[in-house]
């Protein structure tokens, strides 16, 4: 290889690393702010009927933001990226708003069907609750179904905002929500209860939202709706989709599984479940999400410049990079379980008990976070090479798992065995999406470069 492309190629894998370390920096702040949340609702509600209930009907909403609205920004950065590269502005604009316009009618369907499936939805996820907690459940839940279409649409313009290489921008938005809820937890908290936590939970999005708008028109996008019917970019996006959609359905679908069980298992059980997995998700956020966030831009200029060899090395490299950091981080940290729960959680309603149980559940999800982190690099890679298709084949597999085990492993471990379910499911979506990748290789790029030759679309 020539002296220069050995340099460019440095070069790329140095702009990926301080991207992903400005995410990851980023996301550990977000990710802090969220913690010293939990923090502050382990002191107010301890692990309890009232936060069960909030925790239930906080789930739903949760979920449909993960998978639709997330999902749209992954498919959409891509063909951002596309249209500025091989079109002109002009078109990433006009895609742009388009792409809101579809994401927005969808979360309104399906904000009008939650709303009115709410309690049987909720029966089913919160089966051993009392007839009065069940409706302080409803409530909750019915009044944090308005910020599904302000996610709708900071799902697109974070898309806008990553596709410019304004990856810190659009993480940072996420610290809203988080600092809001502590904000009003120790204004109000003892005097509104979990509604505190409902409606700091709205406001955050509300300013989410905001910013977003904001960072998006000053990059000269027009905030305003524009459907183009099913142009070629619209169908790209479509058919990139749904395959990712169905994949992160599969993911989030767990965690409804796992609460759902949890749910079954009596009052603080789905409690300490919340707790004992955010420290794994914090790490999981931190090593995998900041990278998979700084590589998908990256991947995706790859593929547009057909540059394959650069694809897969880079693909090696960053993995790499992240399982060094990650394995022994969470290995110490499954080591000190007990004394992290303590720290964290411990005081006011939340007693030795209840730390006993929340680090147990903890030793058993920080297993997934080597898995996790991977899992999130492997899905941006099948991604921008348009074969998402895999992810749902390997998700659905986990899933599978993820079910056989909420079902057999509580019997013998209690809430516990949900966290080793959700680790078993994590293992198996990685590894066979890995296989699938691997398989693949080297057929894989040649596939995909006959296709892009013979479309009207290089990504289609």
């Amino acid at each position: 290889m020539a002296l220069g492309g050995i340099a460019e190629r440095h070069s790329t894998h140095r702009r990926v690393f301080q991207n992903a370390a400005v995410v990851g920096v980023l996301t550990s702040l977000v990710k802090v702010a969220a913690a010293a949340k939990v923090i502050v609702t382990a002191r107010y509600f301890g692990a309890g009927d009232e936060l069960d209930a909030f925790l239930i009907a906080f789930l739903l909403p949760t979920f449909v933001v993960e998978t639709v609205a997330a999902t749209f920004t992954v498919s959409l950065v891509p063909r951002l990226i596309h249209a500025r590269t091989h079109e002109s502005a002009a078109a990433a604009i006009e895609l742009a708003q388009a792409g809101l316009a579809l994401v927005l009618a969808v979360m309104a369907v399906l904000t009008v069907a939650l709303a009115l499936g709410a309690r049987p939805l909720l029966l089913m996820m919160g089966s051993s609750f009392s007839g009065p907690k069940l409706d302080l459940t409803v409530a909750l839940f019915l009044s944090m179904l308005v910020w599904l279409p302000m996610a709708a649409c900071s799902a697109t313009w974070r898309a806008v905002l990553n596709a410019h290489g304004l990856v810190a921008l659009s993480t940072a938005v996420f610290m809203a929500p988080p600092a809001i809820t502590m904000l009003l937890l120790m204004v109000g908290g003892t005097q509104w209860g979990v509604w505190a936590l409902a409606w700091s939970n709205t406001a955050g999005v509300a300013l989410e939202f905001a910013v977003l708008a904001v960072a998006v028109r000053r990059l000269g996008y027009p905030l305003r709706l524009r459907w183009t019917c099913w142009t070629p970019e619209i169908r790209a996006i479509r058919d990139q989709y749904w395959p990712i959609l169905a994949g992160t359905s599969i993911t989030a679908g767990c965690g409804l599984v796992d609460q759902a069980v949890a749910g079954a298992l009596g009052s603080g059980s789905v409690s300490a479940l919340s707790y004992g997995v955010k420290v794994g998700g914090v790490l999981v956020a931190v090593g995998g999400t900041g990278m998979a966030t700084a590589v998908l831009p990256e991947f995706s200029r790859l593929v547009s410049e057909n540059r394959w060899d650069a694809l897969r090395h880079a693909m090696r490299v960053h993995t790499g990079a992240a399982m060094a950091v990650m394995v022994p981080v969470t290995a110490l940290v499954m080591w000190s379980s007990t004394a992290v729960v303590r720290l964290l959680y411990q005081g006011g309603q939340f007693d030795e008990a209840a730390t006993i149980l929340v680090a147990e559940v903890q030793r058993y999800s920080l297993m997934v976070v080597p898995f996790g982190v991977v899992l999130l690099i492997a899905q941006r890679l099948a991604t921008a090479v348009g074969l998402s298709g895999m992810i749902l084949r390997a998700g659905f597999l986990g899933m599978l798992v993820n079910i056989a085990g909420d079902l057999l492993l509580p019997r013998w471990m209690g809430v516990a065995g949900i966290a080793l379910a959700s680790t078993l499911a994590h293992v198996v979506f990685t590894s066979v999406l890995l296989i699938l990748l691997y398989r693949k290789e080297p057929r894989l790029f040649r596939s995909v470069t006959r296709k892009h030759a013979c479309a009207a679309q290089p990504l289609g």
